[in-house]
């Protein structure tokens, strides 16, 4: 069998050429059975010739060089496939803690809200007739006025009587709901 070098610039340039030349394509096909990304296959496939070239590589025989090529290219398969999997997996688990984090979030805000509507309805009959009009179904004042056959001043007067016994009555809770509602 003819000893393949790869060693020195004009002798190394021929025979990559040559190898690349005579491999090139069944490397390709032979990591499709892995992959079915041709990009990546490519990309593959190149990474090989270039490492062949920068390490120099001596081989004392054909088979030697055939084995190191099908070697090299199943091993980046299985590398990148292990590579992709990971990344599936790192990018779940991203989702899983967004998930998390808004189920977490999610009880907060219904907490509010739970505690929010029982200090409502502990408000004054009126104050709490106005409040809900006006904050819950989002009627302006004007509305609520004619629906009650108050002046609008009146109106204005319960909703910051009824902010005033919220504010007193969710001090706890009183910075998250600023957060969430500028209105109070």
């Amino acid at each position: 069998m003819e000893k393949r070098e790869i060693a020195g610039v004009q002798g190394q340039v021929n025979n990559i050429e040559v190898i690349f030349k005579e491999y090139y394509g069944s490397l390709c096909y032979f990591a499709s059975q892995f992959l079915k990304n041709e990009e990546v296959i490519e990309d593959l496939v190149q990474d090989v010739f270039i490492t062949l070239l920068e390490k120099k590589m001596l081989f004392q025989s054909e088979v030697h060089l055939k084995n190191f090529l099908y070697l090299s290219i199943r091993n980046s398969c299985l590398n990148y496939i292990r590579g992709a999997r990971s990344q599936d997996r790192y990018i779940a688990s991203l989702a899983h803690e967004e998930q998390t984090e808004n189920f977490e979030e999610s009880i907060i805000l219904t907490e509010i809200h739970r505690e929010l509507a029982a200090a409502v309805e502990k408000l004054p009959e009126e104050c709490r007739k106005v409040f809900q009009l006006c904050y819950f179904q989002g009627l302006d004042n004007e509305r609520v006025a004619q629906e009650f056959g108050v002046s609008v001043n009146t109106v204005k007067t319960q909703k910051a009587r009824g902010k005033r016994i919220l504010r007193e009555n969710l001090k706890d809770i009183f910075p998250l709901l600023m957060l969430l509602n500028p209105l109070f």
